[in-house]
Parts: C-alpha cells; structure tokens; sequence
C-alpha cells in the first residue's frame, strides 16, 4: 500500500472535504473539514463507496454506515499556511493606501 496514490473527489458537505476510494485494496479515504486529516478505512466494500458518494447526506452516511465500523488510521493533515505577511522594507507603518508613513 506504501507509494499508493488515492484520486480524491470534492463535495459539498459540512463534515467531509474530499473522499476517495481504491477498489483494488478496498481502501477508503475521508478528509475531513474540521481537522483537514485524511482518515482511510481498511476492507470496505465497493457499494459502501458508490452509497456514500451518491447519499443525499453523505455526513450522515459516513456517520452511521463507515465510522467505528471499519479500521480507522488517521494520517496527518495539512497544515495550515498563515497568510504571508507583505514585508516593509523602511520599517515605517503603511497606511489603508499602501504608502509607508514615518
């Protein structure tokens, strides 16, 4: 399974980000929005996949039918990028027009 690739799909969704599914392994991925960690669930069949992809509320789909019914490891998530600062090189403060002050 190491080196192994999963093709993610988002959605909308209050819950899951991005899920994707490996036939081959029978190994489902779910990203989820509030911690942006990839959880993969070992051994679930295909149907499982095509039901949650298509369920009208796939949060609850997920919720009832793949959690803590299927082995669960969390891989790291993503780590959020702070939002680069624009550097003055003057040192002066730049007022709302974008000219430094002294």
């Amino acid at each position: 399974m190491e080196g192994r690739t999963i093709k993610h799909i988002g959605f909308y969704s209050t819950l899951i980000e991005t899920m994707g599914y490996d036939p081959q392994c029978a190994l489902l991925e779910v990203k989820l929005i509030c911690d942006r960690k990839i959880r993969q669930y070992e051994n679930v069949p295909e149907y499982i996949w095509y039901h949650l992809r298509e369920d009208y509320h796939p949060d609850v789909y997920y919720r009832r039918y793949v959690c803590g019914r299927y082995e669960e490891t969390v891989l790291p998530g993503e780590e959020a990028n702070p939002p680069e600062e624009e550097s003055n090189p003057s040192g002066g403060e730049t007022d709302l027009s974008g000219e430094v002050k002294s």
